[in-house]
């Protein structure tokens, strides 16, 4: 007969063998959840109008030139713009307001600044979709209303409070030493941050880069609302334009979606790395 203790050690192997294969269902389960409707999208951006309806995954013709269709036709290039100046502006203005005040909340301790960190943070529980109409009557009266700058200053206010929090996370784990070694220096607090800390916090950066970009070049929502004449309209804007009431171009629809996806797939695949080691690095200070 095997001792007890030998026993325990076969259970144990057999519990790690039944997690590992149940973790690796479950991640296989997830991918085929997440790439299945991206495929059938692309199947779908292929096909002819007769095969939108036909019930084989893949085209019996293939016709890539939906693409080039949707383009011309969609006038993608005018809303691509808007979306690209939209974004970027909105990325880059979270990006430098958010180091900033993480910087502040961190290094420059002040009377009230937890207060003023936690009332920061309620906006994330606050959905855009909730503040639309304060939006839209704020837009009017101030003059941002139908207007890319300030359709890019709503996702800058958006972006702020997730940033501030991540950015606050991570500088929380760089060692003080740092900080004060600057500062007997005698560098200034500008300095400081886009000298010492920032180049130690790149995967933050690099993650908060990929969350805002994702979230600002894919929100229809408030691009919608304060956006009123069609040369203003956002990627997303401008495609929901062409969903008919009688007939709609369900191909070219779907290649004008994929045509959308590729620069966030292009900025994904250029900071992949960066970005998983942004999360890790995020979860372990957690």
């Amino acid at each position: 007969m095997w001792p007890a203790s030998g026993w325990r050690g076969v259970l144990f192997e057999l519990r790690a063998t039944w997690a590992k294969a149940g973790l690796s269902i479950l991640a296989v389960v997830v991918a085929v959840t997440v790439v299945l409707p991206v495929a059938w999208v692309g199947a779908l951006s292929l096909k002819t109008g007769r095969e939108v309806y036909n019930q084989k995954f893949l085209p019996d013709e293939w016709v890539p030139g939906n693409y080039i269709t949707a383009w011309q036709e969609f006038g993608l290039g005018g809303y691509f713009v808007n979306s690209v100046f939209v974004t970027v502006v909105s990325v880059v203005l979270t990006i430098l307001v958010s180091l900033l005040a993480a910087h502040a909340f961190t290094w420059l301790r002040f009377p009230g600044s937890d207060v003023v960190f936690t009332l920061l943070l309620l906006g994330i529980m606050i959905p855009p979709a909730a503040l639309v109409l304060p939006l839209l009557i704020e837009a009017r009266h101030l003059g941002f209303y139908n207007d890319l700058f300030g359709l890019s200053l709503v996702y800058v206010a958006f972006g702020l409070p997730i940033s501030i929090l991540i950015f606050r996370g991570f500088f929380a784990g760089i060692p003080g030493e740092l900080v004060e070694s600057a500062r007997l220096d005698g560098a200034r607090e500008w300095k400081i941050l886009f000298r010492v800390i920032v180049p130690v916090a790149r995967p933050a950066v690099v993650t908060v880069t990929i969350l805002l970009f994702l979230a600002n070049w894919n929100d229809f929502i408030l691009a919608l609302v304060l956006m009123r004449d069609a040369d203003t309209y956002t990627l997303p804007v401008g495609i929901s334009q062409f969903i008919g009431q009688y007939a709609t171009p369900h191909e070219l629809i779907a290649a004008a979606s994929i045509i959308g996806s590729v620069p966030v797939f292009i900025l994904y695949l250029v900071l992949e790395r960066k970005f998983q080691q942004g999360v890790t690095a995020g979860a372990l200070k957690g």
